[in-house]
């Protein structure tokens, strides 16, 4: 069951519900069968205690300014987009699951499994995220 606590979190739970379902269930699977391909965003992009989603595939933070992070985007609990970032968690609208924003842990389920974490490299401005 899909719980909300407001309409935006039902709009983003509505509009994800194909890529919750794709993983039949399978904590974390295809996660780390593939890496995404690389990506790149302007630093300037990545809110500050905050973040973004980057190509459907990764999720960039920075809790702190110049601090830079980058997970998978897919939550390991069902496979759904992370979409809401803070400064100190990601939060799943599925299912609330949240993960740190600097170390990918799982700080709240019903996920089990840390994002996965990639590296990031910035260089004039623009971030390169490495799903490699």
């Amino acid at each position: 069951m899909i719980t909300s606590a407001g309409v935006v979190g039902t709009v983003a739970a509505v509009g994800l519900t194909s890529a919750c379902g794709s993983d039949s269930g399978q904590s974390g699977a295809g996660s780390s069968e593939s890496a995404p391909a690389d990506a790149t965003v302007k630093a300037s992009d990545v809110p500050v205690g905050s973040g973004t989603v980057i190509d459907e595939a990764y999720v960039v933070t920075q809790p702190k300014e110049g601090e830079f992070y980058a997970f998978s985007s897919v939550c390991t609990h069902q496979g759904c987009q992370v979409r809401t970032v803070t400064e100190d968690k990601i939060t799943c609208p599925c299912h609330s699951s949240q993960f740190s924003t600097t170390t990918g842990e799982v700080l709240g389920g019903p996920a089990t499994e840390p994002l996965p974490k990639y590296s990031v490299a910035e260089s004039g401005g623009t971030l390169t995220i490495s799903g490699k």
